[in-house]
């Protein structure tokens, strides 16, 4: 499985290199499909990290396991567990209990996390199994942290479903790094940024986020952050910061 994602990887990746300045004919279905490989690119290996509001710090894992990705977290001396369940056009998130599966309700997908802001779709990166993205026109926005980036915007197939009608993700053209997705509400304003404030790089040259931030934006003034959230990933074997 490992092999796998990081062969996915190299040939996206490789892709996206040789384009020219003239010819911006990227397939942005399966930019987002390298993106999904890129988050468990540690095969079915568990990686470790947590979840951070304040002081409140809980503990969570993922790993991929064929067409499904498990995430667990803790709370309460207690692991709890969900699956993404991936298919062709979309994926279903799966509450696991006392080991019988039982699909998410779709409501379910906003329910926040052992009290954090993050919520199960939050965790699960769920916008990257959308479909039918299409490419912002590169301008001054287009770079970020000094990176210049493709920008994918990217609507949800199903908009009464979760949080979010659509989302814009910055994507680095030269290493697939996503280093901010914005989430927009059916009202059109920025509810939540997702940013990427630190990576980690493998001995075998992909790319795995340390830290990611996550903002939760006010209701009335999307400018202001009302509350702060991170998710931080445990160092991996031979990785670089």
């Amino acid at each position: 499985m490992k092999t796998m994602f990081r062969k996915m990887i190299a040939v996206t990746a490789a892709a996206l290199c040789v384009m020219s300045a003239g010819a911006q004919e990227v397939d942005v279905d399966e930019l987002l499909r390298a993106m999904r490989e890129m988050t468990v690119s540690q095969g079915n290996k568990d990686v470790m990290g947590k979840i951070r509001k304040g002081r409140n710090k809980i503990p969570f894992s993922l790993s991929a396991r064929g067409e499904t990705v498990v995430f667990q977290y803790k709370h309460n001396e207690a692991w709890q567990r969900f699956d993404v369940r991936i298919k062709d056009k979309n994926a279903d998130l799966v509450l696991v209990t006392n080991g019988k599966a039982q699909v998410m309700a779709p409501a379910h997908y906003v329910k926040t996390i052992a009290g954090t802001d993050v919520c199960y779709e939050d965790l699960s990166l769920r916008f990257l199994y959308w479909k039918g993205g299409r490419l912002i026109e590169d301008n001054a926005n287009s770079r970020i942290k000094g990176r210049d980036c493709y920008i994918v915007e990217v609507k949800n197939p199903k908009p009464s479903v979760g949080q979010f009608a659509w989302v814009r993700m910055w994507v680095d053209k030269e290493n697939g790094t996503t280093w901010q997705v914005d989430g927009y509400g059916k009202d059109g304003k920025l509810k939540k940024r997702f940013t990427i404030t630190a990576v980690q790089r493998l001995s075998d040259g992909t790319w795995f986020f340390k830290q990611m931030k996550l903002e939760v934006r006010n209701p009335k003034d999307p400018a202001r952050t009302i509350a702060l959230n991170y998710l931080e990933m445990d160092d991996l074997p031979g990785a670089s910061k």
